[in-house]
């Protein structure tokens, strides 16, 4: 099977000309270039195409990843970013999905979780390019705010939206997963199995987090489910090569199930050609 990857950051500190945006809050201290990340990905063999999703180290700037999406057409495509609270929003997506490497974009409402903009009025403009470009919309949100992602969802069912890293929950609390669960009744919904290596600060393999996985799974099922690893950022938790064996040895995965959320899913929700 060719492995497809839904989530990975790319980033450099070598070269002056991709410098931290000035508004950024992170600064990080690995080089993470793509070949940086070939190489994580011979861990495991067979990773055919990965889904770059825009750091927040460059925040607007979506100038390192286009390159690089340029550079290996046949490998990469980017989740980019764009400021939604700017007037112009609607805009810059539209330019941004003039790039043949752009997928769409990612939107972060859990940055500021007491501002609640996600599914205010001024937003639909720019949901509405989105279905008006074929521009997938990824969120990376908090649990609590899954209500305003159901919101959306609903308003434009043309947008295909994917739930960063199991929408966020408490690992610790098994009603954290039911903004989740009830954003199911979406269509066009899909959701990342990520993130939860760093979630559960739990030790290779993360069995605390398996009841929860088989649960989202049970209610998604597999041709809406995603496997990423959200490389570099697990890497304080988990080798890529764990990341990836983690979420493959599920005792509840049938090799069909493995088939679509390794790869089929990713494929259709971020329109991967291959």
């Amino acid at each position: 099977m060719d492995l497809v990857e839904s989530h990975v950051h790319i980033w450099t500190i070598r070269d002056a000309r991709y410098g931290r945006h000035p508004e950024s809050d992170f600064t990080p201290d690995i080089e993470a270039a793509p070949d940086d990340l070939f190489r994580a990905q011979d861990e495991i063999g067979g990773v055919a195409w990965t889904v770059l999703i825009q750091p927040r180290y460059y925040l607007w700037d979506n100038a390192y990843l286009i390159q690089a999406a340029e550079k290996y057409p046949d490998r990469l495509v980017v989740a980019g970013r764009v400021d939604p609270l700017l007037p112009d929003a609607p805009d810059a997506l539209r330019e941004l999905m003039q790039h043949p490497g752009l997928r769409g974009i990612r939107l972060a409402p859990n940055t500021v979780p007491d501002i609640r903009w996600l599914d205010d009025p001024s937003q639909d403009a720019l949901w509405q390019t989105a279905a008006d470009t074929n521009a997938t919309i990824g969120l990376l949100i908090n649990w609590r705010q899954l209500p305003q992602a159901d919101a959306m969802a609903a308003r434009h069912p043309d947008v295909t939206v994917v739930i960063d890293h199991l929408g966020s929950p408490d690992y610790r609390d098994p009603n954290s997963l039911t903004n989740l669960l009830a954003l199911s009744e979406r269509a066009n919904v899909f959701v990342k199995l990520s993130g939860y290596p760093n979630g559960t600060r739990a030790a290779y393999p993360y069995s605390e987090a398996h009841s929860l996985i088989e649960r989202v799974f049970r209610t998604y099922g597999s041709q809406r489910l995603m496997w990423g690893t959200d490389w570099p950022v697990c890497l304080s938790s988990a080798t890529y090569k764990e990341a990836f064996d983690s979420a493959w040895n599920l005792p509840f995965l049938s090799d069909v199930d493995r088939e679509w959320i390794f790869a089929h899913t990713a494929k259709r929700a971020w329109r991967i050609e291959a």
